[in-house]
């Protein structure tokens, strides 16, 4: 009886071995060192195309600011990399981010928003309220 085909069989299991399961091994390991090295302020990528800034870090989660004030929880399994300043084609500064929203108008133009009381008020279009004492059905009112 010949074992040949046994041995191929068996050659064949560790080439895939060697060949798919051994580098996505390690492939994992290099991503959970990558996702425990990550600090606030680290630059990274996320698995859907977004640049963003390390705000917190947490057990499974991180807050990632997109653009300054924009901030979303994300699971640590979408971070690609981390960014280095070379690697940016933009440059990124919180300093100008800063100088940009003061530059914006703050809506002080806009009467809705100037005080938040202002819906308790009475409108243009609101009746007079009645002066002589009665009620709007004119009944008298203490």
């Amino acid at each position: 009886m010949s074992y040949g085909w046994l041995i191929g069989i068996i050659v064949i299991i560790a080439l895939m071995y060697v060949m798919m399961i051994r580098p996505q091994n390690k492939r994992m390991a290099e991503q959970k060192a990558l996702v425990n090295a990550l600090q606030p302020g680290t630059r990274v990528l996320l698995n859907s195309g977004i640049i963003g800034t390390v705000r917190a870090v947490g057990d499974a989660q991180l807050v990632v600011e997109l653009a300054p004030g924009t901030e979303v929880t994300v699971l640590k399994q979408v971070i690609v990399k981390t960014l280095k300043p070379d690697e940016e084609e933009f440059e990124y500064s919180d300093d100008a981010a800063t100088a940009e929203q003061a530059s914006e108008p703050d809506g002080s133009d806009n009467p809705a928003l100037w005080s938040a009381d202002a819906s308790s008020q009475p409108s243009p279009s609101d009746p007079p309220a009645p002066s002589d004492g009665k009620g709007v059905d004119g009944t008298q009112t203490h």
